[in-house]
């Protein structure tokens, strides 16, 4: 089921994926131009930090984590939202944004509904035409964003969840070992 890539494009690790980085993530795609490169966060890879161990003007809140958004620039971090209406904001599709005013971002995560926001650390990159190289190559598999998969799915188990919605065709990948090599 594949679609059109662009922001709030889901990208699914293919089991035969190697590069550890990846091994059975989803990324969202945020930005994409086959000129200019890409750029994504891993949604489902917490880091098991606290985020208020990190971002020190938030209040202790359990479950509040870090999450690894990529390789690239671990040294900064980034939010994911939805439904928060944040000034500066930038639409990446399935109704998220990222970032915005840092102070209505700080608001939004000591607040109730931090739920509708994360954090990462880092992100994912391509340079010009390597992530059309690597979906030619069968390396990721796409879909639509939704909220539902970033937001409301546990982390662990988004990747099998994902290709499970996507039918049979996509459902028997969940049963590929990490190494095919011990299968």
């Amino acid at each position: 089921m594949q679609h059109a890539v662009g922001p709030g494009t889901l990208l699914i690790a293919s089991p035969t994926l190697r590069d550890p980085n990846f091994s059975r993530t989803v990324v969202l795609l945020c930005e994409h131009d086959d000129e200019e490169g890409s750029m994504g966060l891993v949604v489902n890879r917490p880091l098991g930090t606290a985020l208020d161990d990190v971002v020190t003007d938030l209040p202790p809140r359990p479950g509040q984590v870090l999450f690894y958004g990529g390789p690239v620039q671990r040294d900064i971090v980034l939010v994911l939202h939805h439904a928060a209406d944040i000034e500066g904001a930038r639409a990446v599709g399935g109704g998220m944004e990222l970032g915005g005013e840092a102070e209505q971002i700080l608001d939004l995560l000591r607040g109730p509904r931090h739920a509708r926001a994360r954090v990462f650390s880092g992100y994912s990159g391509w340079g010009a035409g390597q992530l059309h190289a690597e979906l030619e190559s069968g390396s990721w598999i796409t879909c639509p964003a939704t909220t539902h998969f970033v937001f409301e799915v546990e982390p662990e188990a988004m990747w099998e969840e994902i290709l499970r919605s996507l039918g049979p065709r996509y459902a028997y990948l969940t049963s590929v070992p990490l190494d095919p090599r011990v299968n």
